[in-house]
């Protein structure tokens, strides 16, 4: 069945915040959820800077520095839009000590601190950017905390290149480096991938649907980005790796 929100999409602002307007609850739960994203945002930012010095093809270079700049700027407008209710970027970052330790985590941590060359900058855009276009359509442009569907709004038009950068460039991956070696790292990556949704059912998640300020559980943007690269491999005559059954997801 499923949760009825109690706040309409924009219809909460930052005043409202300020004065007390809105449970103290609301205001722990959107600042919990504001921060992960904050967070993934600037981790990506931090892959794609990574991505400068481990890739060498020349023609890549003004993707992916064209890409950083922008996930500088949605890493900012996140922790802006916590500045509004008090919460600093320092603040945001230490909310998310323990959280960025798990699985949910893995995709953005590993494109920032491991990820190395072209075939890690193909799967780390589709496991982070196909991934949070999801989650940012689906799921924050309608937030019942306006100032998070504003820059979820502003995001969206940008995050739609990075989502068809990272997808077009599975075929050139096939081509360059076989089939085999692309089919291993799909492998390595679709659990970190469906893993970056965080885990269904969850308390947190309910609370999130109860405010207004996600639309859909985790499972539901799981499955649709699955079914999405699950045809563009068809495509290109592969197949998506099965995973276990239950999260945190690995290779079944």
């Amino acid at each position: 069945m499923p949760v009825r929100r109690q706040y309409a999409p924009a219809s909460v602002e930052s005043e409202d915040i300020r004065l007390g307007r809105v449970e103290l609850h609301y205001t722990k739960v959107l600042t919990r959820l504001m921060a992960a994203h904050a967070l993934a945002e600037k981790l990506t930012a931090a892959g794609y800077e990574r991505m400068l010095a481990t890739v060498d093809d020349p023609e890549l270079r003004p993707t992916i520095e064209k890409n950083l700049a922008e996930e500088r700027r949605h890493a900012r407008l996140i922790y802006d839009a916590l500045a509004e209710i008090g919460v600093s970027e320092a603040q945001a970052d230490r909310l998310m000590v323990t959280v960025a330790k798990s699985p949910s985590f893995a995709a953005p941590r590993w494109f920032a601190e491991q990820a190395q060359g072209e075939l890690d900058l193909v799967m780390g855009s589709i496991s982070l950017d196909a991934t949070g276009m999801l989650m940012i359509g689906v799921n924050y442009r309608e937030s019942s905390y306006a100032p998070h569907a504003r820059a979820s709004e502003v995001i969206l038009e940008e995050e739609a290149e990075h989502e068809s950068f990272g997808l077009g460039q599975l075929g050139r991956a096939i081509e360059r480096f076989g089939a085999a070696r692309v089919a291993g790292a799909l492998r390595e990556w679709l659990p970190r991938a469906v893993n970056f949704f965080g885990p269904p059912g969850s308390g947190f998640t309910f609370d999130c649907l109860t405010y207004g300020l996600k639309a859909r559980d985790n499972q539901e943007l799981a499955e649709l980005f699955q079914a999405l690269l699950e045809r563009r491999l068809e495509q290109l005559g592969m197949k998506l790796p099965v995973l276990t059954g239950r999260y945190p997801y690995q290779i079944a």
